[in-house]
């Protein structure tokens, strides 16, 4: 099918493994026209225990040998979460679905070989279930390209911007559980890179310390004093000797067996002021001029990674929320783009964006 303009219903499943996001905009793949409703679906404690655990099986397995049994336990779970999300904001408008599936190991390119990603889930199921094409496995493409198969929003971040009428250059920067950078520059040109580490290490620290699943606020972090000297420590670290764009696994900072002499406080300081320098460290490697730098993702409630943040002169920053748009759901938009993108072989990726060789089309489609 092809129309001037698509409603696509994005989802998305980040590595907090908190749950599924779903959200609709209208689209040309160019253009976005409007934005429809959004929904997230929680997962249960269970459910965050089998993704888990398939999550630590992927790192031992590391695409050597057979998949471990543990992946088909975890994509009942992702279906039947994706499922019941679209099912929240199904109508019969809905052209077009965009899923992510969800991130279990991600392994950049290196020494000139292709690098290699795996997200669970399969579209057809979903396809099947609810009577609607679904567009999924967006990464692939790219990293057999050579690229490094993320960040993939960029794109959509620039259609954002050019929605907006923000004056250039400007910066997007969205803290996950990695963080990850979009610079439009002032021609226009677009720039993006994996920074390093979001809120991944610093949820695993809360958990590790009994004081619940994320540092909420950030409380926590905000009540302690970071350890500066460990950050250079992490700093030396190879992901951030390499060259832009790069990109980095949740598990690559995993950095928390250094800290076992922190009280909870000062670890969750440390973790805080890490995320912020080493995603000042990525915008200077730009030497670009930055007038705005747009905060998305779960991070930018973290009080005390904005507070780091803001002490490292990179730009104005201001939320999603003060530029107007929807901060927890855009990257279920941007999968709902990409899914346009995907079906009128547009690009999604470009050599700026994740250093693939040329602009790469990617996505698979799958038929209702």
């Amino acid at each position: 099918m092809s129309k001037t303009s698509y409603k696509a219903l994005g989802l998305m499943s980040g590595t907090s493994l908190d749950g599924v996001d779903a959200a609709v905009i209208e689209t040309d793949g160019e253009t976005v026209f409007s934005f429809g409703e959004t929904y997230f679906r929680p997962y249960s404690k269970e459910e965050q225990d089998v993704l888990a655990s398939a999550t630590q099986a992927a790192l031992t397995w590391n695409f050597t040998g057979a998949p471990p049994n543990v992946f088909a336990q975890a994509e009942a779970v992702i279906h039947a979460a994706h499922i019941e999300a679209a099912q929240a904001l199904l109508s019969d408008e809905i052209d077009l679905i965009g899923f992510h599936g969800q991130t279990v190991l991600h392994r950049p390119p290196m020494q000139g070989k292709s690098g290699q990603t795996l997200q669970l889930g399969n579209g057809q199921v979903l396809a099947d279930a609810l009577g609607i094409d679904v567009v999924f496995d967006f990464r692939t493409a790219d990293v057999e390209a050579g690229g490094q198969g993320a960040p993939l929003a960029p794109i959509y971040h620039q259609a954002l911007l050019e929605k907006s009428g923000a004056d250039l250059p400007v910066a997007v920067l969205n803290i996950g559980g990695v963080s990850n950078i979009t610079l439009v520059t002032k021609g226009g040109e677009l720039l993006a890179t994996d920074c390093g580490p979001g809120n991944g290490p610093l949820d695993s620290w809360v958990q590790m310390c009994g004081r619940g699943t994320y540092d909420k606020d950030g409380a926590l972090a905000l009540s302690g004093v970071p350890d500066f000297a460990l950050i250079e420590k992490w700093l030396s670290s190879a992901f951030f000797a390499k060259p832009l764009p790069k990109s980095a696994d949740r598990w690559d900072f995993d950095v928390l067996s250094d800290l076992e002499s922190h009280t909870p406080q000062n670890g969750a300081a440390t973790l805080a002021a890490f995320t912020a320098i080493a995603i000042a460290q990525s915008v200077a490697y730009y030497e670009q001029p930055i007038d705005t730098l747009i905060v998305c993702g779960g991070g930018r409630k973290n009080t005390a990674i904005m507070a780091a943040l803001c002490e490292q002169n990179i730009g104005k920053i201001v939320s999603a929320e003060q530029t107007g748009w929807r901060g927890d759901d855009l990257e279920a938009e941007a999968f709902a783009y990409l899914a346009v993108r995907s079906t009128l072989g547009l690009p999604l990726s470009y050599p700026g964006t994740t250093g693939a060789t040329k602009p790469m089309c990617g996505g698979v489609q799958t038929k209702a």
